[in-house]
């Protein structure tokens, strides 16, 4: 079902139904949203789900989606803003490992639902949408470095990032916030190397050696 046209009062009805699905899903994963859990955390009534979606599973996807988007805003404004600051890519490349940090609650509820799908095939178009958005966005930022080909590299960035925000988020003091960049850098060091940029390579371990 796809979004009617509502005054503010109802819009802001239904982004509270967003934001609540995104909480509960981080503390009870997606199973556990529902349409009482999900109006009971957005102080509406429970009629209130029907109103603007058709099923609980629209829901949550639409929820999903929206948090996504909102990331690859975040981030493409980010990637504007360092292109505009003329930084070095070691610089930049630091800028956004810090911008990948895991936020609350959306970062683990979009791993919650990564877990889910695995499990129900018929939530799998949401998440494949969300990981798609994130694969733009880490292409994005890589464009943005100069990297080449970076639609190849986006992919194992994206999961490099999630796997090193998802230990983060489960065992918070037994991975370094500083970890991120070093990580990522040997990556694109590695792509770099594997695509025959030696001379790019060379370049950005330089400019790591003399931070």
């Amino acid at each position: 079902m796809s979004a009617r046209r509502h005054g503010p009062s109802a819009q802001a009805r239904r982004e509270a139904l967003l934001r609540a699905t995104v909480e509960v899903t981080a503390e009870q994963g997606v199973a556990g949203v529902t349409h009482r859990a999900v109006t009971e955390r957005a102080g509406l009534p429970l009629a209130t789900v029907s109103y603007f979606f058709s099923s609980i599973d629209e829901l949550a996807g639409e929820a999903l989606r929206t948090f996504m988007a909102e990331e690859q805003a975040r981030q493409a404004s980010l990637a504007d803003g360092l292109v505009a600051a003329e930084m070095s890519v070691d610089e930049a490349g630091r800028a956004f490992a810090a911008a990948a940090a895991p936020r609350l609650p959306e970062t683990l509820a979009l791993f919650e639902a990564l877990l889910y799908a695995a499990r129900h095939p018929e939530f799998r178009a949401p998440v494949g949408d969300a990981l798609a958005a994130a694969r733009g966005v880490a292409s994005a930022g890589l464009s943005a470095l100069d990297t080449p080909d970076p639609e190849t590299l986006a992919p194992a960035m994206t999961a490099l990032a999630h796997g090193l925000a998802l230990h983060r988020l489960a065992e918070p003091d037994g991975l370094d916030e500083d970890a991120t960049y070093p990580a990522l850098r040997a990556l694109l060091l590695g792509h770099l190397l594997d695509t025959g940029h030696e001379d790019l390579a060379l370049e950005l371990a330089r400019e790591t050696r003399a931070t």
